[in-house]
């Protein structure tokens, strides 16, 4: 499958996890639970892929520098950290925009690509990026 269809289904999951939270706080649903729920269903999910893909997990175990290991840790964590706050967000704000403003996180990913690990950035790639972001800033007036 290309790469744009992945990138297509986690928006529409995350677009329909966003809504859900939404939806859950609009009927008065305390943010720090709803959090913790989400969290224990990515866990379960984890689980799950766990046990498709156990094989190929232990292999990449053993064969990944310990070193490494600590990126998608913290990855999680900031993860983790980032989903409470768009919950917290979501709980108190309007929904456009603070999904707007989070999906502003294309930007600090495109730049660290660029600069640490030399993902090329066109003249187009980057006039695209600024009118996204005069959409955000649009949406969040």
């Amino acid at each position: 499958m290309q790469w744009w269809i992945y990138a297509l289904i986690t928006m529409l999951m995350f677009g329909t996890t966003n809504f859900l939270v939404k939806y859950a706080a609009h009927n008065n649903m305390d943010s720090i639970f709803a959090s913790i729920v989400l969290w224990l269903a990515t866990g379960a999910t984890g689980l799950v892929f766990l046990a498709i893909y156990s094989k190929e997990f232990m292999y990449n175990l053993k064969n990944t520098t310990p070193w490494l290991l600590l990126l998608p840790i913290i990855a999680g964590v900031a993860l983790a950290i980032g989903m409470y706050s768009i919950k917290i967000a979501l709980t108190k704000g309007p929904a456009g925009p603070t999904v707007a403003i989070t999906a502003a996180n294309a930007f600090l990913v495109a730049a660290l690509a660029y600069v640490l690990i030399g993902e090329e950035l066109s003249p187009l790639k980057i006039i695209g990026m600024l009118v996204i972001f005069a959409g955000i800033v649009l949406l969040t007036l």
